[in-house]
C-alpha cells in the first residue's frame, strides 16, 4: 500500500494555478477550498467549494492537459497527496472502457465549466435560456472573485446599500456575510411596500433586490429609478435576485434597467464578484421613450439608427476606491442627468413625428386614425412637461399648439386631407428638427 505525504495551507493560498502543468492530485483532509476559473474578460469565477473527503487536482492527471482552474484555500487546511506514480498506478488498473469513459467527461466538464464563466450578464442569460441552453428549473448558482491584489484596494464601507428580501433568513445570511467583507451601510426590508417606500428616502448606491417580492413590482420600481422618479440616484447599482433563469423573468428585470442578475442558490462570494466588476467597469446607458438603463445589446442591429450610449457615474467605484474626487463625480452626475434628459427630450420629438405618419398613412388608406392621434397626445403631453421642467417655452408652445390642432382633427373641425393638415405637419417636422437628433 503506498505511503501518501501530507501538506498544509494557510488561508488564502492557491494549491493550485490554472495553467500549471499537473504532478499530482490532492484529497483534502482538513478544511475547505474554492475551485476558481478565469473568465475572458479577466475576472474569476467560483466553480464550487470542496470539504473534507473530497479529491481535485485528478482531471490534468487523466488527460494530462495543464490546469483548467485554480484551487485556493478557504481556511488554513491539510491535504493529502496523490502523486503522480501512485495515481497513475490506480488508473492502470481500470479497464479500457472505463478509462475511456473517463477521459471524455473530463473533455466534456472542460468545455462545460468554459461555458458557464462566460454566462454572467443578464442578457447572456436571457439569450442561454430563450435557446434552451440552460436547466431552468434546477439551476445550481456560483461565485465569482477577483484576484487578491484588486480586492485588497476596495473599501465596502462607505457603499449606500439596502437589502430587499421577503425570506428573513436569506436576508440576515446575506446582510451578516456582506457586513463580514466590510459592508457597514446596510438598510434591510421585507415588503415590497416597504422596499417602494425606501426610495423616497435617502440615496443609495447599490440595491440587492429579490424577485420574491413580486417581479412586476420590482421592475416597476427599478424603472422608475431609472427614470427619476424617485428621490434616488438613477445611477445606483442595482442588482435582482431571482428562482431560476426563465426567460420571461430575466426579460421583465432587463427592460426594466437592471445591472445584473443572480440565480438561486445565491453565494456570498457571487455578490461581492458582482460589485467588484461594476466597481471595475459600468456599462454604458441607453435612453430610449421606455428603457433608460445599461446597453444590453450584444452589437447593433444592420440598418437600425444608431443609439447614442451615455457614460454615467459609477456610485460604487466612488465609493470603494481610494483618491475619488468628489467635485469631479458630482459634476459627472449632473452632465449625465442633463445628457439622459436631452435624449429623452429627442425620442419624444422623434416619436411625435413618427405618429404623425402613422396617422398620414391611416387616412391615405381611409382608416381610423383615432389611436394614433391618441397616441400622439399622450407623448406630446409629457414632451411639453419635459420642455417646462428646462424652461424652453418656445418649445412648448409649439406642443400646446400641436395639441390644440389634434383637438380640432378629432372633433372634425380641421380637415385632415387639407391645408389644416400640411400646416400640423409642417409644425411637427420643425419639432423634430429643433429637438432631433442632429
Amino acid at each position: 500500500m503506498p505511503e501518501y505525504k501530507n501538506k498544509e495551507y494557510k488561508k488564502g493560498e492557491y494549491i493550485l494555478k490554472e495553467g500549471d502543468a499537473p504532478d499530482c492530485a490532492y484529497i483534502l483532509q482538513k478544511g475547505s477550498v474554492e475551485v476558481v476559473k478565469r473568465r475572458t474578460d479577466g475576472g474569476e469565477m467560483v466553480l464550487q467549494t470542496l470539504k473534507p473527503g473530497e479529491i481535485f487536482g485528478e482531471m490534468s492527471m487523466v488527460d494530462f492537459q495543464p490546469r483548467s482552474a485554480s484551487v485556493r484555500a478557504l481556511e488554513d487546511l491539510s491535504l493529502i497527496v496523490v502523486d503522480a506514480p501512485t495515481f497513475n498506478q490506480k488508473q492502470e488498473s481500470l479497464d479500457i472502457f472505463t478509462k475511456n469513459l473517463v477521459r471524455t467527461l473530463i473533455t466534456r466538464l472542460r468545455e462545460q465549466n468554459q461555458i458557464l464563466v462566460d454566462l454572467s450578464d443578464p442578457a447572456s442569460l436571457m439569450k442561454a435560456a430563450k435557446k434552451g441552453q440552460i436547466d431552468t428549473e434546477n439551476t445550481n448558482h456560483t461565485s465569482v472573485l477577483f484576484k487578491e491584489d484588486y480586492r485588497d484596494k476596495l473599501d465596502f464601507g462607505a457603499i449606500r446599500f439596502i437589502l430587499a428580501d421577503a425570506n428573513s433568513q436569506s436576508r440576515q445570511s446575506i446582510k451578516g456575510g456582506l457586513h463580514m467583507q466590510g459592508f457597514r451601510e446596510i438598510d434591510e426590508v421585507s415588503s415590497f411596500i416597504d422596499f417602494r417606500n425606501r426610495m423616497k428616502g435617502n440615496e443609495l448606491d447599490l440595491i440587492l433586490v429579490d424577485n420574491n417580492l413580486g417581479t412586476a413590482h420590482v421592475a416597476e420600481v427599478i424603472n422608475n429609478i431609472r427614470h427619476g422618479r424617485t428621490a434616488i440616484n438613477p445611477f445606483c447599482v442595482i442588482f435582482a435576485i431571482i428562482d431560476s433563469p426563465d426567460p420571461a423573468t430575466l426579460e421583465i428585470l432587463s427592460e426594466a434597467g437592471l445591472d445584473d442578475v443572480l440565480v438561486k442558490p445565491v453565494a456570498l462570494g457571487n455578490i461581492i464578484d458582482r460589485v467588484e466588476r461594476r466597481i471595475r467597469k459600468r456599462k454604458p446607458f441607453v435612453v430610449t421613450m421606455e428603457y433608460v438603463g445599461p446597453d444590453r445589446r450584444s452589437n447593433a442591429r444592420p440598418g437600425t439608427e444608431e443609439i447614442p450610449l451615455v457614460e454615467v457615474p459609477n456610485p460604487v467605484a466612488f465609493k470603494a476606491l481610494p483618491k475619488q474626487d468628489e467635485k469631479q463625480y458630482l459634476t459627472d452626475q449632473r452632465k449625465a442627468l442633463i445628457r439622459v434628459e436631452s435624449l429623452k427630450i429627442e425620442r419624444h420629438a422623434v416619436q411625435v413625428f413618427w405618429l404623425c405618419g402613422k396617422v398620414s398613412s391611416q387616412v391615405d388608406e381611409n382608416k381610423n386614425p383615432s389611436y394614433f392621434l391618441e397616441k400622439l397626445v399622450s407623448v406630446t403631453n409629457k414632451l411639453a412637461g419635459k420642455l417646462e421642467k428646462r424652461e424652453d417655452s418656445a418649445r412648448v408652445s409649439m406642443c400646446e399648439l400641436i395639441l390644440s390642432m389634434v383637438s380640432d382633427f378629432q372633433a372634425g373641425t380641421a380637415d385632415m386631407a387639407g391645408q389644416d393638415w400640411k400646416e400640423f405637419t409642417s409644425i411637427v417636422a420643425q419639432l423634430k428638427d429643433e429637438l432631433g437628433p442632429k
